[in-house]
């Protein structure tokens, strides 16, 4: 076990039970290990806000964006006017993004508790998500590794720099198992389930062939693993889901 650890996870989309699983088999110590979290704590899951105040309070877990925490971070005025409305929001009302979210992505029940928080909780989560990061760069053990949610998109070209790239392009383009431009870069990405690039890879975090980029979103909240790595060694971690498991053929 090493004295001071640097782990990345990804894609916990509301799996409170998983993580808090996986910080026991890691044995995460706040006061010296870090945490990164490369985008989508919240949605379709079943704990997204008390998952969001977990990471909140704990200096030492950082989260990176992914689209569902962009979502969460563009509506929440809107969730905040909602309960001042009888605690109600009305589909007329809202744009076709917010319905997209509420519907079709997994909101529902990320907004249905926020809105159950106090006031100055809601406030506390507003806060913290406008102080977000789209990509970090991290140097460890004399690797050095770029953590972005759904890598460059079409900005994935060789000299590019990650803050010239629109977000769009960091949290929602699919990713190719090789999209990484960088000669000396290690890119740790998510958004897509490992499972959906072939069974071969379902429910395991995949190193591309070059070893130069780690795809780290296992498909937990659709049944299969939640999957971490541990960058000092790359050293991998998983726990199994507790949510039923999609079938899916690819």
């Amino acid at each position: 076990m090493c004295d001071m650890a640097t782990y990345v996870i990804s894609d916990l989309h509301g799996s409170k039970t998983e993580f808090d699983h996986m910080l026991k088999v890691i044995d995460f110590h706040a006061e010296y290990d870090e945490m990164w979290i490369v985008g989508d704590v919240c949605d379709r899951g079943r704990d997204s806000i008390p998952l969001l105040l977990e990471i909140m309070h704990c200096p030492s877990m950082h989260l990176i964006f992914g689209n569902h925490d962009v979502w969460l971070a563009r509506y929440i005025p809107e969730l905040i006017r909602g309960k001042s409305d009888e605690g109600t929001l009305y589909m007329p009302t809202m744009s076709d993004d917010f319905v997209t979210w509420l519907s079709y992505n997994g909101g529902l029940t990320t907004a249905d508790q926020f809105m159950d928080l106090d006031y100055p909780t809601c406030y506390d989560i507003q806060n913290y998500l406008q102080e977000h990061k789209l990509y970090q760069f991290l140097e460890v053990g004399g690797t050095k590794y770029l953590l972005v949610h759904s890598g460059l998109g079409s900005w994935c070209r060789a000299g590019v720099n990650p803050a010239e790239v629109p977000e769009f392009e960091l949290i929602w383009p699919h990713i190719g198992l090789e999209d990484n431009p960088y000669d000396d870069v290690t890119m740790i990405v998510g958004h897509m389930p490992t499972f959906l690039y072939g069974k071969e890879y379902d429910g395991k975090i995949i190193h591309g062939k070059k070893k130069s980029i780690l795809h780290i979103d296992c498909g937990c909240v659709y049944g299969r693993r939640l999957g971490c790595v541990r960058l000092e060694d790359q050293k991998e971690f998983y726990v199994p889901s507790t949510y039923p498991y999609l079938k899916v053929r690819t």
